[in-house]
């Protein structure tokens, strides 16, 4: 008796690989000062889609060569399931015990980088007004509503790279060669 494949456990296992190699890119970002960077995010969704693309890959070895776009799909929304979860909670985590200044940090480097591309005073003022009120709303903790918010996020990016990635790898079956 042949077992039929698991895209949960698939999920389970490229969503964990995926968010623990996520998480280490972004101590390691920490751990070195660069709280703004344009390269952090391009990065993280190489990671993103490496993982995707393993984890569909996977599943369609486990089908025969075979993976029907939906089939994709739900397997990529699951595994950005779990790396919202573990990503977001990661997240929080660092931002209220190890560095609480992390939000902080990220405002003034970005501050500092539109500086450098000679952005009007004025625009500042207003930035720095805007940033004021996140950096006091990080400062009074987490919420909530912001880790439930962190995870659908994740899940929202990940809907959007499962439907590109999923209909780049999904085969059907020929059903005139059964």
């Amino acid at each position: 008796m042949e077992m039929e494949p698991s895209p949960a456990r698939i999920a389970l296992k490229w969503g964990l690989l995926t968010a623990l190699v996520a998480i280490l890119t972004t101590s390691i970002r920490y751990w070195t000062g660069h709280y703004f960077s344009f390269g952090f995010p391009i990065l993280t969704l190489v990671i993103m889609v490496t993982g995707l693309v393993m984890a569909m890959r996977e599943l369609r070895a486990q089908n025969g060569g075979y993976m029907t776009y939906t089939e994709g799909l739900s397997l990529g929304v699951l595994m950005f399931a779990v790396i919202g979860l573990l990503d977001t909670s990661y997240t929080m985590i660092y931002q209220t015990f190890v560095d609480p200044d992390t939000v902080a940090k990220t405002l003034s480097q970005t501050r500092d980088f539109m500086a450098s591309f000679n952005v009007p005073d004025d625009q500042l003022e207003k930035y720095d007004e805007q940033m004021e009120t996140l950096a006091d709303q990080s400062k009074k903790g987490v919420s909530g509503v912001t880790f439930i918010t962190g995870i659908f996020m994740q899940i929202f990016w990940g809907f959007l790279l499962s439907l590109i990635v999923s209909g780049i790898l999904s085969r059907k079956k020929d059903p005139f060669n059964s």
